[in-house]
Formats: C-alpha cells, sequence, structure tokens
C-alpha cells in the first residue's frame, strides 16, 4: 500500500507543479469536465441519426448497449463508494478546480468515459473510438493534474472498463436485454423516435 500511496503521491505533486509553473490551469480546468458533455450528444445525436436518416434498428440496439454499459458501471460506482473512501488529492497538492470535496475513489467521470469509448469500440464504431480517444485521455490525465483524482483512481479501474464492456456484450444475446431493447425501440417508435 505504501508503494501506491508513493506513486500516487509522486504523480499528483509533478503535475500539480507543472501545470501551475506553465500557468496551464485554464486548460486544465476546461478539459477536465468539458469532454464528458459530449458523450451524452453523441448517443443523441447517433439515435436520431438511426431514426430519421438511415432508420436501422440494428444501429440503435448499438447505441443502447452502449448506453448501458454506463450505466451498469455509474451504478457500481455508486455501490462502491458507500464501502471505499478516498480522499481527494486536495490535501497533498492546491487543486486546480473547485469541486465538492468528496470521494476520490472510483472516478465517475473516467467510469463514464472509458466504458462509452470502450462500448463504442465494442459495436463497430471504430471510427468515432477513434475520434473520442484523444478527449477521453486529456480528460482524464486533466483530473489528475488538476488535482481532482489519484493516477491509480484512474489506472487501476481501466482495466475493469474493459472488463465490463465485454460481459455487457457478451450479453447482446440474453432475452431479457432483447426484450428490454424491443420495448424500447417500440415505445420510441411509437413517439417517432
Amino acid at each position: 500500500m505504501n508503494l501506491i500511496w508513493d506513486i500516487n503521491n509522486s504523480i499528483a505533486i509533478y503535475l500539480n507543479n507543472f501545470v501551475t509553473n506553465n500557468h496551464l490551469e485554464k486548460i486544465i480546468g476546461y478539459f477536465s469536465d468539458a469532454p464528458i458533455f459530449f458523450l451524452p450528444v453523441f448517443l443523441l445525436w447517433a439515435w436520431l441519426y438511426w431514426t430519421f436518416k438511415e432508420k436501422n434498428n440494428k444501429q440503435k440496439e448499438n447505441i443502447l448497449f452502449i448506453f448501458y454499459s454506463v450505466v451498469v458501471w455509474l451504478i457500481l460506482n455508486t455501490f462502491l463508494k458507500i464501502f471505499i473512501f478516498e480522499h481527494r488529492p486536495e490535501w497533498i497538492i492546491k487543486p486546480i478546480l473547485a469541486h465538492v470535496p468528496d470521494n476520490s475513489f472510483p472516478s465517475d467521470h473516467a467510469t463514464v468515459s472509458f466504458s462509452f469509448l470502450f462500448a463504442l469500440y465494442a459495436s463497430w464504431y471504430k471510427k468515432t473510438f477513434w475520434l473520442f480517444l484523444p478527449f477521453v485521455l486529456l480528460m482524464n490525465f486533466s483530473r489528475i493534474a488538476g488535482g481532482i483524482h489519484w493516477f491509480f483512481d484512474i489506472f487501476v479501474w481501466f482495466i475493469l472498463w474493459v472488463i465490463a464492456v465485454i460481459i455487457v456484450f457478451k450479453n447482446t444475446k440474453n432475452k431479457y436485454i432483447l426484450k428490454l431493447n424491443e420495448f424500447i425501440l417500440k415505445v420510441m417508435s411509437f413517439i417517432k423516435l
């Protein structure tokens, strides 16, 4: 545990000094939060595209599975925060961003962005995956450099997000998920979406 603490501490101090010495606070502040808003915008755009332009329910099911991947991990994050509490790095370094002082582990931003990213890849949105990859990496780096999260808050869960997406996509033929998809598609069709 001391090795993890030493690594987290060293990375936090180094990045914080680098950012403040190079006057990058505004850039880090922007990139630590802004990219997360592009993810739901993409899902909405893709849903509308496959509804009105191409009329493709199979692609809409892919959008639903991307959504499911994100929701599954947000639920798990909420559950984990009940049992695991990790202070944010702000008591070691000066945080660049103002935020509510709460649990640092696991990172909701990292959970949403990485599960979204790997779900994109798993649903054959390879070009979109490569488009979002630099923004997701920059956002998560910015959250570490901004003093909001520790390095291991992001890194440890990276592996689990990949596993979660694999689990979700291995269950794309699950009869309950297929019925849920069918229901959602019927409702959305009824309201012309």
